[in-house]
């Protein structure tokens, strides 16, 4: 395999990164400096990030988090500040598959499978999230389809694959919005491009898995029926 395919698999990091912790001169291969051509044997090569010695897990761990809002989506923190992996049983190496912002809150994915991870945070793959949002301002109609037909904010386009007002009272309204990227930030900078403030904000959805059943801060190991799923939404091959 690709040795950023299999630096992604040993939680190293995705894919992309990989390849920069390769130029940067970081990983070694039977004791010669990796390039990005460089493919690994498993079973018969050794592989060095920083001096030690890189395993492929033999056995992945998948788990949904409902996450509290004043959470980093981090598996660690100079500040002190809670993390999601302070949820995780003793033990566990999976870290958060994106991010959410400190205050907002919901379906949050974690697990130790590289691969998996990769590509269910490459916007190629165009997984759908799915946000409600309550919204200060005067937020119409006519707004929700200038998201829709994307807004370049600083620089950067954004857009929203779908966007409804569920209910309005007075200037605060309930706002699904459906995204295939999942830019940083980019529910409430496109809320803010159209002169409207997100109040609260929670992920509702990740592909078809949600925390029904979940209360905020508790988790759960995903199903084998929801590892099977993902698999086959990133169109990777399907688990033993």
């Amino acid at each position: 395999m690709r040795i950023n395919r299999f630096l992604a698999l040993c939680k190293i990091a995705s894919r992309r990164k990989s390849e920069e912790l390769v130029t940067a001169g970081k990983i070694r291969i039977n004791g010669r400096l990796a390039v990005l051509a460089d493919e690994v044997d498993p079973e018969k090569d050794t592989v060095e990030y920083n001096g030690k010695k890189l395993t492929v897990p033999e056995s992945y761990e998948y788990f949904l988090l409902n996450k509290p809002k004043d959470v980093l989506s981090s598996a660690r923190d100079d500040r002190g500040r809670k993390v999601v992996t302070d949820f995780l049983p003793a033990g566990s190496h999976a870290v958060p598959v994106g991010r959410l912002d400190f205050d907002t809150t919901g379906v949050l994915l974690l697990t130790n499978d590289g691969e998996l991870t990769y590509r269910l945070t490459h916007p190629s793959f165009g997984v759908r999230k799915i946000y409600r949002a309550k919204v200060f301002g005067d937020f119409t109609p006519e707004k929700a389809e200038m998201m829709k037909a994307g807004i370049t904010v600083e620089g950067e386009f954004m857009q929203a694959e779908a966007v409804s007002i569920t209910s309005s009272h007075g200037r605060i309204h309930n706002v699904t919005v459906s995204l295939h990227e999942g830019k940083k930030r980019e529910v409430k900078e496109l809320v803010k491009a159209v002169g409207c403030r997100v109040l609260e904000l929670e992920r509702f959805a990740f592909g078809n898995i949600t925390c029904r059943g979940l209360k905020t801060g508790e988790m759960r190991r995903l199903t084998d029926e929801e590892v099977q799923y993902l698999y086959k939404l990133t169109k990777l091959s399907e688990k033993n």
